[in-house]
């Protein structure tokens, strides 16, 4: 009984090897010359046999073969100029070629792409400074103004203006006027209500908002027309090329002067 299962099993091994040697082994017609290319991989030695037309074997002195390139290289020339070759090649798995990497993807070392990458610290520093890009321009000026019938009075003129970006796509702008500041108590002004213009605004390229003085203008309307300045918060919005809305809130700016004089 186990004479019989090792045969049964020599059987199958010997049926499986000659199965694959079928597949793999080939006969090709190749015209003569000084070299020749069997095949794209390797071959192996052991059946390897070359005949002419008629099916004669061709002496293996007459030509030279490198079974690991798969070349066929003729020492004489001969008279024939038709061969068969009878060979066995090596199976798939064996001359695949195995590797880790695509050699496509590898990049030669230059000098010249070395300037194309940059490598840098990830724990690095954020060196933004807010409001960096902003400039301030204006000016200040003090006077005295006496006679021989009034008091002295001070006379003061501020121009203060504040401009410049605070990030690619949105910008700020602000300023702060008066003409004449009346002398407090405290020698200084604290209400911002007592300059002639402050405003403050920040817009971009399809909205902006203002916070201050603001001038409110409806000339399109054929009913309630009217220009009015006033003190609150306006933002303005573009949606699209025919559609802008706004909204504003505000106080009316209003202002009391007392004067007295004797007449005569």
């Amino acid at each position: 009984m186990k004479r019989a299962l090792v045969l049964f099993a020599f059987l199958i091994s010997f049926s499986g090897f000659t199965q694959e040697n079928k597949g793999n082994y080939r006969a090709k017609r190749l015209s003569v010359k000084d070299t020749v290319k069997i095949d794209s991989v390797s071959i192996n030695p052991s059946r390897f046999i070359v005949k002419d037309k008629a099916g004669k074997i061709i002496d293996t002195s007459l030509y030279h073969v490198d079974f690991s390139k798969a070349i066929l290289t003729f020492k004489e020339l001969i008279t024939i100029d038709t061969v068969e070759v009878y060979y066995l090649r090596y199976p798939d798995f064996i001359t695949k070629e195995y590797k880790q990497l695509d050699k496509s993807v590898i990049v030669d070392r230059s000098s010249s792409l070395r300037k194309l990458y940059q490598l840098e610290n990830t724990d690095r520093r954020n060196s933004f400074t807010p409001f960096d890009g902003l400039t301030t321009s204006g000016s200040i000026s003090r006077g005295v103004t006496v006679g021989n019938n009034q008091n002295s009075v001070l006379n003061s003129e501020l121009d203060l203006q504040i401009s410049g970006k605070l990030s690619d796509k949105v910008s700020l702008r602000a300023s702060i006027q008066d003409a004449n500041i009346p002398l407090q108590e405290s020698g200084y002004s604290q209400r911002l209500d007592e300059f002639d213009q402050v405003f403050i605004e920040l817009y971009s390229d399809n909205w902006n908002i203002r916070a201050g003085d603001i001038d409110l203008i409806n000339n399109n309307s054929y009913f309630a027309k009217f220009t009015k300045r006033v003190q609150g918060l306006l933002v303005n919005a573009t949606l699209s090329d025919k559609t802008n809305v706004f909204a504003s809130g505000a106080l009316v700016r209003g202002q009391f002067t007392t004067t007295q004089f004797i007449a005569q």
